[in-house]
């Protein structure tokens, strides 16, 4: 965890077994963490020591809790997890209960009890859709469940659902999602394919239908994250992906125009995306991959945007975390490394010199610290 300094400091989660996911809330002063013991943490921060103080714990599920995700606060403070136990389960934060008694926290609803498998990955959707949030499973389901009452958290419905694949899941592969951060297109899902060693981006058409529109291709391992970048008015979308073969990558998307004439012109489809128009729903993609960085040299993980989508990190078993932004010259670089190593190499780019744009530097200053001993 970082501090105002720059430094890093530990966090003793007191967890019992091994950390699966860590997710911040949407202003970075509330962590939940899940493990393999069974357990939810949520922290808060003391602004006053800058620290990460211990809001509750609980057993939250009867086996490995895969992934935690907060809904956004205009819905109140509301977590989702999911598990090896083949649910979802909704927690509400009850502000009369104590800090640290094991009850701040109320399940408000057990979601998916007759999946066929483990749910890999939940996430909410953007707040402009309302409250709700897709999972996907080791069966290759994508389940859309909505509360009916964003008041009475108990009280959820499956609005839309999907397979990934013709034919049946694959139980030992691996799954993930990410929503379309954008108001002006419809609804939009990307989602990591197992052991295909792709991700399918699918789109809610005018029927209510979620149809797969792209595939991102290009991998040659299982997708472990993806990641779709907030949309911050650019003409263009942006998603990350990450893979057991060691690469991270970037794929942009852009108005596919040639494509879009045939259909009414330039000028209709703009129009049609201004009033939300069905021939809109139908508009093609342009899909480039304009980045793809092995410098973890080990299996990534995960991959995470910053708020403008104008900064991504991303981590690995190599025991760092990279910072990756665009240059001037509208090429993605690494811009920092960040290690979980204590001493002056902990943030390695805050303490080099020259231009942090310049990857020739960046390897070098790296190849020097590491000769130092200032990290592993």
């Amino acid at each position: 965890m970082s501090t105002t300094s720059g430094e890093l400091s530990r966090l003793d989660t007191l967890h019992d077994d091994l950390i699966h996911d860590v997710a911040y809330d949407f202003y970075g002063k509330r962590l939940v963490s899940c493990s393999s013991d069974h357990k939810l943490k949520v922290w808060d921060t003391d602004e006053s020591s800058n620290n990460w103080v211990i809001n509750d714990g609980w057993k939250a599920h009867d086996s490995s809790i895969l992934k935690a995700t907060w809904s956004h606060p205009e819905f109140g403070q509301v977590i989702a997890s999911c598990s090896f136990d083949r649910t979802v389960k909704i927690w509400e934060e009850v502000d009369h209960e104590a800090i640290g008694s094991g009850k701040r926290w109320a399940l408000r609803a057990v979601l998916g009890e007759k999946v066929d498998g483990a749910v890999h990955e939940i996430e909410f959707a953007p707040n402009h859709l309302g409250l709700k949030f897709a999972s996907v499973g080791a069966n290759g389901k994508v389940r859309i469940y909505e509360a009916i009452d964003i008041v009475d958290l108990t009280n959820w419905t499956i609005t839309e659902e999907f397979d990934l694949y013709d034919g049946e899941g694959e139980p030992d592969s691996h799954h993930c999602l990410s929503w379309s951060k954008s108001r002006f297109q419809p609804q939009m899902l990307v989602v990591g394919c197992g052991l295909k060693n792709t991700a399918r981006v699918f789109r809610l058409d005018g029927n209510s239908k979620w149809s797969p529109i792209h595939e991102l291709t290009g991998h040659q391992g299982v997708v472990t994250d993806v990641a779709w970048a907030p949309y911050m008015g650019r003409s263009y979308q942006m998603i990350a992906t990450s893979s057991k073969d060691g690469h991270v990558r970037l794929f942009k998307l852009s108005e596919d125009t040639e494509s879009n004439k045939s259909k009414g012109g330039i000028g209709a489809a703009i129009l049609n995306s201004a009033l939300g128009g069905g021939s809109q729903k139908k508009k093609r993609f342009k899909v480039d991959m304009v980045g793809e960085f092995a410098d973890h040299q080990a299996e990534v993980w995960r991959v995470e945007w910053n708020v403008t989508g104008t900064i991504l990190a991303s981590s690995g078993d190599d025991g760092k975390v990279r910072l990756w932004k665009e240059s001037y010259a509208l090429v993605w670089q690494l811009i920092s490394i960040i290690t979980s190593e204590t001493g002056p190499g902990a943030m390695i780019a805050s303490v080099w010199g020259g231009d942090p744009y310049d990857p020739a530097l960046m390897r070098e200053k790296e190849t020097e610290a590491a000769s130092e001993g200032e990290y592993i």
